[in-house]
């Protein structure tokens, strides 16, 4: 089972559940049944107050992105250090679910009921009610320098 393969596009928004072990099922029609590489990367985003889900394509471009940074760049390492610090790996089981932490579930304000949201080359994972978007905190300006010099 593979999320996002042969091109798929994450459109729409679909209603989920947040099971007792962490888990949600991402919605059918992102999935297919072809091989591929089972690699994401979620991560608690808080400017926009969602868990966003990049699929393996795009975690090949922040794995590209990231290498090119040096060590002797202290602003790119911190914000590539707060990008990790929030970020975690996933894998679709055969049943179509991922497994978030308990830090990022904890973030993201996640409870039982949670709401899938397309954004065509990634998704996020929502509660109905999610925390109030942080765009001005230092931690935010961080992780939004982060993704912007990793070019997502």
């Amino acid at each position: 089972m593979s999320i996002g393969a042969n091109n798929l596009l994450f459109t729409g928004i679909h209603n989920g559940k947040l099971d007792e072990k962490n888990r949600v099922t991402i919605p059918a029609s992102w999935r297919s049944d072809g091989a591929g590489d089972l690699n994401f990367l979620a991560m608690f985003h808080p400017a926009l107050g969602t868990v966003v889900v990049f699929p393996p394509s795009m975690v090949q471009r922040i794995r590209d992105a990231s290498s090119q940074v040096t060590v002797s760049d202290p602003d790119k390492m911190n914000a590539l250090r707060t990008l990790g610090e929030n970020s975690l790996q996933v894998v679709c089981d055969k049943a179509g679910r991922i497994t978030l932490n308990e830090h990022v579930v904890r973030q993201a304000k996640l409870e039982r009921d949670v709401v899938f949201s397309g954004s065509f080359s990634t998704f996020q994972i929502a509660s109905p009610t999610p925390p109030r978007a942080d765009r001005d905190s230092e931690s935010a300006r961080t992780i939004l320098r982060a993704l912007r010099e990793l070019g997502l």
